[in-house]
């Protein structure tokens, strides 16, 4: 019997639906990005979260619609097909901006996730119908799929820097009706001048956007807006006469500038929510801001040595403003946010123009990543995490932030001089007392047990009826705080009439059982009313006060699981009677890849953001290296002959978990030996670490589609079992950082892959 020594040819797809599902995935990836920033300014941090999963919820429904779509859609030519459902993707883009600006304010988030849900719904349709049709090239398909995603991150944070995210989405629906109106000439004849209609009207839209700013200009004014977005607070309050003076957008956040009627102050507010004062200064009589005095802000400056100052969290400049009034001679501002520095730059005439003084030097950057690569030591190192107007601090709780973690306060106590001081200001007297206890365990990493350790702290709160008014200050000294200081920071307080929590040989009960001996982790346990341990780099949500997941949270898991597990048990009944036994087992691979793809990415993410700094340039390098190297990946996997692939798949599933376990162990160091080096550095080791995994990651999924192409499970319906998985990934890696770790959740990831290996060689034994 002769051998067949013909060369294996890998299929592949038409270039032309190659490209065009490169410009769709593309385009998701875009908007999904764009949405987080709707919704975080529409509602809260955790929304911005929820619509990443929203992102895969609608792709994977959308594989499923694609399934079971109908005897009538399945008569329709496959390239007439994708030629509607790309112009009415193009469509869909100015509907749901125009609903979203629209809409009026309120606490429900459904309406607007239904209108963002109907994109990600077309792109999950039309990419699982270019995979079914085309379901031999796969591998090339799921590269350019990859690709045009990574492409997609790059494109977001460009576009989302020139325009503002509804501009951003009107331009995703000018490209995708261009593409489909070319398409639909060579390949759907008699939709020709309906796809012209829809070039015109999305073309339209977008440029009166760009010219007028139509869109831009949301309503403001409505009586059911979240608590927290404070903005709409002080612009509904008739006594203060506010007004919308400039809006600025970034790919961080969006900054509004607010005027009232009181000439002293002007408000600058991130994403509506977080809000920061610029106070009128004429640049030369600092006599003028002796009001300041008054704020317990200023009790930092008053009682600790401020030659140095550093201050974390800019704003739009009071807190400069304190330090100057304080005598400060060298003031160096961190502000994470450029809009906001922008706008403050532009109203230097208003503020004396703060940020040019000779004494300051702002740094737009994130404060953590900041002070580990600083060199500089500095007197008092001031955190004020108030927010103008009281804004619910607990709509927060999600928020991960490595500006208070234990490992950031030993950071910053090493950063200070002999003598200087660590202040934080914060909403109330629960996150004053967290940051204490992350304060006592970063000395105890220093070496200094809570007990002895008390003496280098002091709290105290504002009285206040309402809980969320109860401004905290805590002072935190590098050795243990002098009389003088204790007696300076007792008078201040007294005279604020604010109530002392802590103060070192003069009112100890809040801490008492540390004074005794008691561990720091049994004085924590005590409390189980709510969460006040100290915050580490691996569990980094400070604001996270109440015990259990929150309801976001628990709702989102509760959601995906049913969603995951219905579309498995449905997939396993209709598969139940394969002889071959094949139609489960494409079921439960595909499960697995989307369980562990997303506790692998998740967590990738959150471990480069302290490297990098900015949240922004964290998410782009990440996750665009990810997905070009899971392209590349699947590309590679395209050119193997399908009996290879069964051992392709065992080896990179292996290759996967084991990569994991290993960056379980060593990721936090290597992070930890980067910090000091150059951004480009930073920026080249990220991209390395994440394709290492990436490339591997991206080989499985399309070689179990050629595998599987013809049992029963079909196509569409493996992948939206993927999808439905991967939003259950993402969101139980999220739970199970909150409750021990994203160090865990990444292991998580690694026993999926594991697993996957395990099944497949267990394939593989049988079939020999």
């Amino acid at each position: 019997m002769l051998m067949d020594t013909t060369p294996f040819r890998a299929p592949h797809a038409p270039a032309r639906i190659t490209f065009l599902l490169f410009l769709v995935a593309a385009s998701g990836l875009i908007f999904e990005i764009t949405v987080t920033r709707l919704f975080s300014f529409f509602f809260q941090y955790h929304y911005a979260f929820l619509a990443i999963s929203l992102a895969v919820l609608g792709l994977s429904l959308g594989a499923a619609v694609s399934r079971f779509g109908g005897a009538q859609m399945k008569q329709v030519k496959p390239l007439t097909l994708l030629s509607i459902g790309l112009l009415g993707l193009a469509l869909s883009f100015p509907l749901i901006v125009i609903g979203m600006a629209r809409l009026p304010w309120t606490e429900s988030i459904w309406p607007r996730a239904l209108l963002a849900l109907l994109p990600f719904l077309l792109i999950g349709w039309w990419t699982a119908l270019a995979f079914t049709h085309f379901t031999a090239a796969s591998g090339s398909l799921y590269a350019a799929d990859l690709a045009g995603a990574g492409v997609g991150v790059i494109g977001a944070l460009a576009l989302l820097t020139i325009w503002s995210p509804f501009s951003v989405t009107l331009f995703l629906g000018v490209m995708l009706a261009l593409a489909a109106t070319l398409f639909v000439w060579a390949n759907a004849r008699a939709w020709r001048w309906r796809a012209l209609g829809v070039l015109c009207i999305v073309g339209g839209v977008w440029m009166s956007n760009l010219a007028t700013g139509w869109l831009d200009a949301l309503p403001t004014h409505t009586a059911n807006a979240p608590r927290d977005k404070t903005m709409l607070a002080v612009l509904n309050d008739p006594t203060q006469a506010a007004r919308l003076v400039r809006t600025v957008w970034s790919p961080f956040a969006r900054a509004d500038l607010v005027e009232t009627n009181d000439p002293a102050a002007k408000f600058i507010f991130a994403d509506g929510g977080a809000g920061s004062t610029m106070v009128h200064f004429d640049g030369l009589q600092l006599d003028t801001l002796n009001y300041l005095r008054d704020a317990p802000e200023f009790i930092p400056f008053a009682v600790s040595p401020v030659t140095q100052t550093l201050i974390l969290g800019a704003g739009a400049g009071k807190d400069i403003v304190m330090g100057l009034l304080a005598g400060a001679q060298q003031i160096t501002a961190v502000e994470v946010n450029p809009a906001t520095a922008q706008i403050t730059r532009d109203e230097s005439d208003y503020n004396g123009h703060i940020l040019h003084n000779p004494d300051v030097n702002l740094v737009v950057s994130d404060a953590r990543t900041y002070v580990e690569r600083s060199t500089q030591p500095a007197s008092l190192i001031y955190l004020n995490l108030v927010y103008t107007q009281a804004a619910a601090p607990a709509s927060q709780a999600l928020a991960e932030n490595y500006t208070f973690t234990r490992q950031a306060f030993r950071t910053y106590l090493e950063h200070l001089t002999p003598n200087g001081h660590l202040a934080i200001v914060s909403h109330n007297a629960l996150e004053g007392s967290r940051a204490a206890v992350t304060a006592l365990q970063a000395l105890s990493d220093l070496g200094i047990p809570p007990a002895r350790a008390l003496d280098h702290l002091v709290l105290s709160m504002l009285i206040a009826d309402d809980p969320t008014l109860r401004t905290s200050v805590l002072l935190v000294g590098r050795e243990p705080l002098n009389q003088t200081t204790i007696a300076a920071y007792v008078a201040a307080i007294q005279q604020q009439h604010m109530q002392p929590l802590f103060i070192p040989g003069l009112f100890e009960t809040a801490f008492a059982p540390l004074r005794q001996g008691a561990s720091l982790r049994d004085f924590v346990v005590a409390d189980a009313d709510y969460e006040l341990g100290p915050t580490d780099d691996d569990k980094p949500f400070f604001f996270k006060l109440d015990p259990g997941l929150p309801p976001a949270i628990g709702q989102a898991l509760v959601i995906a699981a049913g969603l995951a597990l219905g579309l498995l048990l449905l997939g396993l009944r209709q598969t139940a009677q394969a002889e071959s036994g094949a139609g489960w087992r494409a079921l439960l691979y595909m499960a697995l890849l989307g369980l562990g793809f997303m506790l692998v990415e998740v967590p990738l993410i959150q471990h480069f953001q302290l490297l990098l700094g900015y949240p922004v340039l964290s998410l782009a390098t990440v996750l665009g290296a990810l997905l070009l190297a899971g392209g590349l990946g699947s590309w590679l996997s395209q050119r193997w002959p399908e009996p290879d692939l069964l051992l392709r798949i065992w080896v990179t599933a292996l290759c996967v978990s084991a990569t994991v376990v290993i960056y379980w162990v060593v990721l936090t160091p290597i992070v930890q030996l980067l910090l000091p080096t150059p951004l480009t550095i930073r920026v080249l080791a990220t991209i390395i670490l994440t394709a290492l995994p990436g490339v591997a990651m991206g080989i499985p999924f399309p070689s179990l589609l050629r595998l599987f192409k013809a049992n029963q499970a079909g196509i569409a319906y493996l992948w939206s079992v993927n999808g439905a998985c991967s939003v259950l990934g993402s969101t139980l890696a999220v739970a199970i950082a909150m409750t021990w770790g994203f160090g865990l959740a990444m292991l998580g990831g690694a026993v999926m892959y594991g697993a996957l290996a395990v099944l497949v060689w267990g394939r593989r034994v049988n079939h020999k």
